[in-house]
């Protein structure tokens, strides 16, 4: 018996995360192809994406961006300092936009068609979304329960 090798490539990730029974959506955007997820968590609603994307050098460039549902235009000075300390603190780009929603960003550069297992993919997404739900929770003003934040599952 012999075991396929797992690519880094999109179709490999949508697999991945079909496997784990999430709903995503294929989408493109000027050429370029990305899954979008809805995602429930505790203390709201978030969009979910990732890309992969070959670049110059036989490098792919592998994307999970997290934005919230909220926004917080009247927290802008705020958020903006939070952010900075967070970035300056834990890995991860955090930004806010002109509309006030708050994005986590992963960029992770690998070689083009590098191996991929789920298992480390799935260590790399949990991990963006655990610092993204604890992001989200310091907005909200969430304290999780004793227990300690639970990933929730996508939305239906």
């Amino acid at each position: 018996m012999t075991m396929e090798t797992a690519l880094l490539t999109l179709d490999t990730l949508a697999k991945y995360l079909k496997e784990k029974e999430v709903q995503l959506d294929m989408e493109e955007n000027n050429g370029q192809r990305f899954i979008r997820m809805g995602w429930r968590f505790e203390m709201g609603d978030a969009a979910v994406l990732v890309s992969v994307n070959d670049g110059p050098n036989n490098t792919s460039r592998l994307e999970v961006t997290c934005v919230t549902q909220k926004q917080y235009p009247g927290r802008r000075a705020e958020i903006v300092n939070l952010l900075n300390d967070r970035n300056r603190e834990r890995a991860f780009a955090r930004s806010i936009d002109a509309d006030g929603n708050v994005w986590l960003e992963y960029v992770g550069f690998y070689p083009t068609l590098a191996e991929m297992p789920q298992e480390t993919f799935d260590t790399l997404f949990g991990g963006v979304l655990m610092h993204f739900q604890d992001d989200y929770a310091t907005l909200e003003g969430y304290v999780p329960d004793a227990n300690g934040p639970q990933l929730q599952m996508p939305q239906a």
